[in-house]
């Protein structure tokens, strides 16, 4: 139990670890603490503990004459590490840390601990700060990327000429079935702000040109005329009131032949102690403490799309967790 009620401390020695840089300064030789503390602009004192902590964790190694290297835990934190886990760590210990310390505000009261924190609802912040914005771009970018490579071999794809991807963020997703289906034509909806990004994504991963980006909101319209229409990681963002304007607004631009792919966690109608069951526990919380959204069964997916015009047609999970909810109209 006190291991469980120390998790943040371990989480905020690790951010200060990623946030600093250590993992790139140590990729290529030992260092003492005090020329590691010299390279990220740190005290070396503080920081020799803060790595002695991480150490014990199993990240990073301290060698007999007291100077720290790396190990294959602490290269993950490296900027050029794939899955980009360096990323995810520094936008946990951020604005998620600081809105999990008012959870119990959250369960009090019902209001979101984000927006008692921050004074705004997460989205308007982002609109309002850019960086704060790239840096959960950057965890999006990180947690999609698997996910976005399994979906693009999977059988959804077939027959696509057009995949419309609402909310696709930085267009992780949409970028990586185009890299694998030359046939299909993608198009992005977001805001302008992320748009931005996904420029910048799609341009590096040269499928820019095969991609259409609309700046739009999601709660007003949503693009018409493609095969496939894809929400990730949508849905857990907002309240069931929310959730049906995306969806009916999802139904209103789908011909009768046009599907509609919702990827998400489907969580169990009755929890078990279980490390799978732990990864979905702990995202409905996040959902809970920094979104205002929740994550949800089979039968609350059905009972949304039902009342939007959409039956459930078919749910696939995939090896990374997440399920593809594949929906058609009614």
């Amino acid at each position: 139990m006190l291991r469980i009620a120390q998790g943040y401390q371990l989480s905020q020695a690790l951010y200060v670890a990623a946030k600093l840089g250590v993992a790139d300064v140590l990729s290529s030789q030992p260092l003492a603490a005090e020329a590691i503390a010299d390279a990220v602009g740190a005290q070396a004192s503080q920081l020799r503990r803060v790595l002695r902590a991480l150490v014990v964790a199993g990240v990073f190694d301290e060698l007999e004459d007291g100077r720290f290297e790396s190990n294959d835990a602490a290269a993950t934190l490296r900027t050029d590490a794939p899955g980009r886990t360096r990323d995810t760590v520094i936008n946990f210990g951020e604005e998620m840390y600081h809105s999990f310390g008012e959870l119990l505000h959250t369960v009090r009261t019902g209001e979101t601990a984000f927006d008692s924190v921050y004074g705004l609802p997460l989205f308007e912040y982002y609109a309002a700060h850019p960086d704060t914005e790239a840096s959960a771009a950057a965890r999006m970018l990180a947690r999609t990327l698997p996910v976005a490579r399994e979906f693009a071999a999977s059988d959804v794809l077939r027959h696509v000429r057009t995949l419309v991807d609402v909310g696709g963020g930085t267009g992780t997703l949409v970028a990586e079935v185009l890299r694998h289906h030359r046939e299909i034509s993608g198009v992005l909806l977001e805001r302008p702000g992320m748009l931005e990004h996904a420029k910048e994504y799609l341009s590096e991963l040269g499928v820019a040109d095969r991609c259409e980006l609309v700046e739009g909101d999601f709660f007003a319209s949503v693009p018409t005329g493609g095969d496939v229409y894809v929400l990730k990681s949508i849905l857990h963002d907002w309240d069931d009131d929310r959730c049906l304007a995306v969806l009916r607004n999802c139904r209103a631009a789908m011909d009768d032949r046009a599907r509609l792919v919702i990827i998400e966690l489907v969580v169990p109608a009755r929890m078990t102690a279980s490390p799978a069951m732990l990864s979905a526990a702990l995202l409905d919380l996040i959902m809970l403490a920094f979104a205002g959204g929740r994550e949800r069964t089979e039968a609350e997916f059905t009972e949304l799309l039902d009342q939007a015009g959409l039956r459930l047609a078919s749910t696939t999970a995939l090896s990374r967790g997440p399920h593809l909810l594949e929906a058609v109209a009614v």
